[in-house]
């Protein structure tokens, strides 16, 4: 699975994060022209399971509504080939709970021991 959270129309800040079916995660957070930084760790296992029960009940294809403009962070998660897009104020009910869990674990949410952090100064 990986997913994406651009931080809205004002912000030039990109969280991309990709989880692995094992549980590793990197979470790549950019933020415009003023460096980017990554995180390597793993998901608690409540935090894995979360995420499984959430992706497990999203629809075979993305919701029609989904593609409508909103105000907020835009998300965009890839999950078994196929991609589904929302608006953070218009996000369509059956993608919920996914979009929930990525936004959990971008903000920090379900980390287990050690993180690897890497930080990038801008160019």
């Amino acid at each position: 699975m990986s997913g994406q959270r651009n931080g809205g129309a004002l912000s030039a800040t990109l969280d991309a994060v990709l989880v692995r079916a094992d549980g590793w995660t990197r979470l790549d957070k950019r933020h415009g022209g003023a460096g980017r930084r990554y995180d390597d760790f793993r998901l608690r296992a409540d935090a894995m399971r979360q995420l499984r029960a959430a992706l497990a009940r999203l629809p075979a294809r993305p919701p029609h509504d989904a593609a409508a403009t909103g105000r907020g962070a835009s998300y965009l998660l890839r999950y078994r080939g196929t991609t589904y897009y929302a608006v953070a104020d218009a996000v369509p009910r059956a993608l919920r709970p996914a979009i929930d869990a990525l936004q959990d674990i971008i903000d920090g949410g379900g980390r287990s021991g050690r993180v690897h952090e890497v930080r990038q100064a801008p160019s």
